[in-house]
């Protein structure tokens, strides 16, 4: 429950822990549980945008808005626009909106509306170009009576945050210039005194207001604001001519047709003020949906300075597109049922606005590795999509400077995913995951000695022997690659028993033999599927290293590991 009381530090917003509480709430009680809200799915037409400052990199918070959007613009045919909020020049970080449109691009989300795309000139999307519209509406406002020009320099409106904060109340305009006659305001103008125009707040006890500070939130369900929370009079329009958030906002909201606001809950105290803005106008006002903060696991909030704030690490990570799409969309919202793996296609078909949470989400890199896994997996079974996921394998592949790039292919990497699919977080992993795939296999490792320690001294060089043999007898051309003969795995399956018949021994000495010299591991891909995946003269060549290894070895080397 969001309550909005007096305190000893004036007036705040903060989770309340009784229910129903019992002072002056801003939310009313309900009986609403988390992710079951009723009646709020959209009934025509659906305009949604993502707003963002280029002040930054994006940021895992800001892929959530964006998302959550998107989705709720797929999910009921609208429209999702893209709109760069950078009227605050001081803090525009340069490249900041090129990051922006990159991993919108990155995640799938594509907008329909925005820089470089539909609707109209690229120029529209950005609030620093569309200064004219805004001194034109909050001119509007001045002439209906509902702003006015404020003269007051930097100087006074720090001392009156001063003097506010040390008497323990919200630091709040105390409309000075509200009551200049309009004699004063002309020779102010007359002299060219800077000025900033102020919007004039409803008094939400005026029951004219009642539509301005009763409403209701889609995630939050009903508000009820009252005393000054939320009804400070803001500056509109500052006096360097350039608008801030509250006007430009509720201004591009309604000439691109907005119809549902999805955006943090940080927003959600100036929300009356946006509401008595489309008010004044005579606009229609849009839903409104105020998303849970995001959370570290210790319970602070997570911001773009955190670690697991920034976007780019998690794409310079490896993380998967469709795994990152999948972890954010579970972050405030609940699908209605117990699966947690899906793609954004299937997301886009099922995204409701009932599902949305008012708890607060904990970011879990945990949950996020598991989700990884799930959609590596998918990814690399899926043979339209292997090649993509390989050839960056690959590329990382070629940095390695244990490798030869010209023993290192495409192809090979795309059966060495397949092979190792279920050991991967990353699909740059797969050399770590398996080093036998691509280099000869170490078998002094104490992994290669213990296998040796479960099969007898005396029947160990004589399984290698059987093995070639028996190899040789199978393959027609030694030379053979796995990819020229598309049923090479079931010619291996049950190789294991042939060694085994040859040499009298029990399978399971023949299968930890052939571990041992193909791989030096004793856990990894099935026989079969390693012998499918060397030439027949590859496996051949690491029989013989193994057996003249075998020959070499004291007894007194295998035993000490």
């Amino acid at each position: 429950m969001l309550c909005a009381y007096p305190s000893r530090r004036g007036f705040s917003a903060f989770l309340c822990l009784r229910s129903p509480c019992r002072r002056t709430c801003s939310r009313l009680s309900t009986n609403e549980s988390p992710g079951t809200h009723s009646g709020v799915e959209p009934k025509g037409e659906v305009r949604v945008r993502f707003a963002p400052s280029p002040t930054g990199m994006l940021h895992l918070g800001g892929l959530r808005t964006a998302l959550f959007n998107y989705l709720l613009s797929r999910r009921y045919g609208g429209s999702f626009i893209l709109r760069i909020e950078d009227t605050d020049r001081r803090r525009v970080v340069p490249g900041a909106t090129e990051n922006i449109v990159r991993t919108l691009e990155w995640a799938g989300l594509s907008f329909d509306e925005g820089p470089g795309r539909g609707g109209g000139p690229s120029d529209a999307y950005f609030q620093s170009q569309r200064g004219d519209i805004y001194v034109k509406h909050a001119h509007e406002l001045l002439n209906k009576g509902v702003a006015y020009r404020c003269f007051c320099n930097s100087h006074r409106l720090e001392s009156l945050r001063t003097n506010a904060s040390s008497q323990g109340r919200t630091p709040m305009y105390d409309r000075h210039c509200l009551h200049l006659s309009q004699r004063q305001i002309d020779e102010k103008l007359r002299t060219g005194e800077p000025f900033a125009i102020r919007m004039l707040s409803p008094n939400p006890a005026d029951p004219t207001s009642a539509d301005v500070a009763n409403f209701n939130d889609i995630v939050h369900g009903n508000m009820h604001f009252r005393g000054p929370a939320g009804f400070d009079d803001a500056v509109l329009l500052k006096s360097d001519g350039l608008p801030t958030y509250h006007l430009a906002n509720v201004v591009d909201d309604h000439l691109m047709g907005i119809t549902h606001v999805l955006r943090g809950e940080e927003w959600l105290m100036s929300t009356p003020k946006h509401r008595a803005l489309f008010k004044a106008f005579s606009w229609d006002i849009p839903q409104y949906a105020h998303l849970p903060l995001l959370m570290n696991s210790d319970g602070s909030k997570l911001s773009k300075r955190n670690k697991d704030g920034p976007m780019k690490g998690y794409i310079d990570d490896g993380y998967l597109p469709s795994a990152v799409i999948n972890y954010v969309a579970l972050l405030g919202w609940h699908p209605g049922r117990p699966d947690e793996v899906f793609t954004l296609n299937s997301l886009e078909g099922m995204f409701t606005l009932g599902g949305l949470s008012r708890s607060k989400s904990v970011v879990s890199r945990e949950k996020l590795d598991w989700l990884n896994r799930q959609h590596l997996r998918r990814e690399i079974s899926d043979p339209s999509r292997l090649p993509n996921i390989a050839a960056q394998a690959h590329e990382k592949l070629l940095q390695n400077a244990a490798l030869d790039p010209d023993k290192v292919s495409t192809r090979s990497v795309e059966q060495a995913l397949r092979l190792c699919s279920d050991r991967l977080l990353f699909a740059s992993e797969v050399y770590e995951a398996a080093p036998f795939l691509f280099v000869n296999p170490d078998l002094r490792a104490s992994s290669a000695m213990k296998i040796l320690q479960r099969v007898p001294r005396e029947k160990r060089q004589f399984i290698l022997n059987s093995a070639k043999d028996t190899i040789v007898k199978k393959s027609q051309n030694t030379e053979r690659e796995f990819d020229q003969d598309e049923n090479i795995e079931q010619k291996w399956a049950g190789i294991a028993n042939e060694i085994a018949a040859n040499a009298a021994v029990p399978t399971k000495h023949a299968m930890m033999m052939l571990r041992f010299a193909l791989t030096g591991q004793s856990s990894g891909p099935k026989i079969p599927e390693l012998l499918s995946f060397f030439s027949a003269a590859t496996v051949l060549r690491r029989l013989q290293h193994a057996t003249e290894y075998i020959e070499s070895l004291d007894e007194a080397q295998v035993s000490s590991k």
